[in-house]
């Protein structure tokens, strides 16, 4: 009887040990397509989003952008348009997030570029993610949203093969990840 106590207490610590080493290690990531929907929480519409790892910095439509100071912070509202997908209808909606820094983009042939990277709230597959994007004209692009190899590189791999291979759902998540850069 001694000996079989022995054996299940090594066996149960084995297991917790095991347990606990493993909640250390870097959580697996997400297979995702090239394309996904997202959900943007600002506004509740359901987008068309691109996920490209060869884009360092992920990205947002954004027309008629202002800033606004509220105490020490800043802010940018912006106009972002799109299609919803869960309505089929083109949606216009003033968002806003707070200023984080701004980047300069490269741009071969023309003048640089100095946009305003702000902090946004979406939904990808069953998570509320915190991340930055830089504000942009992205009207003559397909996608309104670029999620960048910035934001991917901690949370998905990206199939280039698949599309469409999460849906979001965070109804009731009330955690935010934040994967700020």
């Amino acid at each position: 009887m001694k000996i079989q106590m022995v054996l299940l207490c090594s066996m149960l610590s084995l297991v917790f040990f095991s347990g606990f080493v493993q909640a250390n290690e870097k959580s697996p990531k997400m297979v995702l397509g090239w394309l996904e929907s997202t959900r943007l929480m600002s506004s509740g519409m359901r987008i068309k989003t691109k996920l490209d790892p060869g884009a360092k910095t992920s990205s947002i439509q954004a027309t008629n952008l202002k800033y606004i100071t509220r105490g020490k912070d800043t802010y940018v509202a912006f106009d972002f348009t799109d299609e919803n997908l869960d309505t089929g209808k083109s949606e216009t909606h003033r968002l806003e997030g707070k200023l984080m820094r701004e980047v300069v983009i490269k741009r071969h042939g023309a003048k640089n570029v100095t946009r305003p990277v702000v902090a946004m709230e979406f939904c990808l597959y069953h998570q509320v993610y915190k991340a930055e994007f830089s504000l942009a004209n992205r009207g003559k692009f397909n996608y309104s949203i670029l999620l960048g190899r910035s934001f991917l590189s901690k949370v998905a791999l990206v199939d280039s093969s698949e599309i469409f291979l999460s849906k979001p759902y965070c109804e009731g998540n009330s955690f935010i990840q934040d994967a700020l850069e």
